[in-house]
């Protein structure tokens, strides 16, 4: 009987996969690791598209803010921070000039020990900030979005006078991909506009993998332009969060080149619909909760045929990850009230359960992870007692796809003229 190893938290989950069904891993084409992180993140800096270089940019005096990503997102935030220290510190930049900002969204706050660690060791004396959404103090109004939105950001950041973005590029469900100005907005804007963004997910063209045709992406693009960011550096990771490239310069052209290289390794195309997919989004930070590991559910769902399985592997470790999710999966009598709830009265959280009730309501969704059965099945989930349980279920399946990096690729089922090649077998 073949066997498959699927990431599970910081470990992995070793399954058995059904001998008598047409089975097919899916597997990303995972580029190798770059010898010298470091080095490739230097020589994008000294290479900027469509940019003068960092040290041209920057002058003494003038104060700097750099944003990085949260503990959701596995950007090498260290090196990249000491990458772009070197070009500021040889641009004469005082160190007491410069502001690192953690683009939270709406997630939690970093404990000041997760700051520093995050930074590492070239900007733990550095002054770290966490946004807050919630904050007027916080919040500078800066313009009205072509979609209606009253857009705050972290003044802060907007009276810095040399504005720098760090983030890796990866796929996002309805923005098409994170990166580019997706640190500005969502990443540190008000909660009224968070929210806002998030509520047009159902409009046409949101999705993973669009830029030009989806208007998700386009208004956060209109609020990088906005709020006049100066220069990017982003890293694209292969599955086990190796760089394998890195893009720095001007905001769309350095977010293009990495969006093109994530395709590369994360595009796959499915020859037609299966009966059941074994998806896990990746590991940790991937699978820290159900809210996160969502991604991968709804990426599962778009290959597999009505009413059939999804059966997710995830560890959860921090549990469902939003008490509003918990509460909106658990008071709806059904998935339709859910999803009609949602619709109604669009809030953070909410989201989630829409989310996860659309795919639900397409395919069954099974659940292995640390969460206590009992919590599944209040989430109108059908909870996985074990490995041996959930090797029984796989053991009825036909066709049977596997997706070892749910959250990272982008499962799509493939035109009519075209056979792919499943990595695995």
């Amino acid at each position: 009987m073949r066997e498959c190893e699927l990431a599970y938290g910081r470990a992995t989950v070793r399954v058995r996969l059904p001998a008598d069904a047409e089975v097919a891993v899916y597997a990303p084409a995972d580029l190798p690791a770059v010898a010298d992180p470091l080095a490739t993140l230097r020589q994008a800096l000294s290479s900027p598209l469509d940019s003068p270089p960092l040290p041209a940019l920057a002058h003494p005096g003038q104060q700097v803010a750099i944003v990085i990503d949260d503990l959701s997102r596995p950007a090498p935030t260290a090196v990249m921070l000491q990458a772009v220290l070197e070009d500021l510190e040889t641009a004469g930049v005082r160190r007491t000039d410069l502001l690192i900002l953690c683009a939270v969204g709406l997630h939690r706050p970093l404990t000041p020990e997760e700051l520093r660690a995050l930074v590492g060791p070239a900007a733990c004396d550095l002054e770290l900030l966490n946004h807050d959404p919630h904050d007027p103090a916080q919040l500078q109004f800066l313009t009205t979005t072509s979609l209606g939105t009253p857009l705050h950001l972290n003044r802060r950041f907007v009276e810095a006078d040399l504005k720098i973005l760090t983030g890796d590029v990866e796929y996002h469900q309805f923005v098409g991909y994170g990166g580019g100005a997706k640190s500005v907005y969502p990443g540190i804007a008000d909660a009224e506009a968070i929210r806002l963004s998030h509520s047009r997910m159902e409009l046409p063209g949101a999705e993973a993998g669009e830029i030009d045709g989806n208007p998700v992406r386009r208004e956060i693009d209109e609020a990088g332009r906005a709020a006049g960011v100066d220069f990017v550096l982003h890293a694209v990771l292969n599955s086990r969060q190796e760089v394998v490239g890195a893009f720095a310069g001007d905001l769309d052209s350095a977010f293009r080149a990495g969006a093109k290289l994530v395709d590369a390794q994360y595009l796959l195309e499915i020859p037609r619909p299966v009966d059941t997919v074994l998806v896990s989004p990746g590991g940790y930070p991937r699978d820290l909760d159900l809210y996160q590991a969502q991604k991968s559910v709804s990426s599962a769902a778009k290959i597999v045929e009505p009413g059939g399985n999804v059966v997710l592997v995830a560890e959860a470790r921090e549990g469902a990850g939003s008490a509003l999710f918990v509460q909106w999966m658990t008071e709806a009598p059904t998935l339709d009230d859910v999803i009609r709830r949602a619709r109604a009265e669009f809030v953070m959280g909410g989201h989630k359960a829409y989310q996860f009730a659309r795919a639900m309501q397409h395919a069954h969704l099974f659940v292995y992870s640390s969460l206590p059965q009992a919590d599944i099945r209040k989430l109108k989930m059908q909870p996985l007692a074990s490995v041996t349980a959930l090797e029984a279920l796989l053991a009825g399946s036909r066709r049977l796809a596997v997706l070892p990096q749910g959250t990272l690729s982008l499962a799509r089922l493939a035109p009519a003229d075209t056979i792919p090649t499943p990595n695995g077998w």
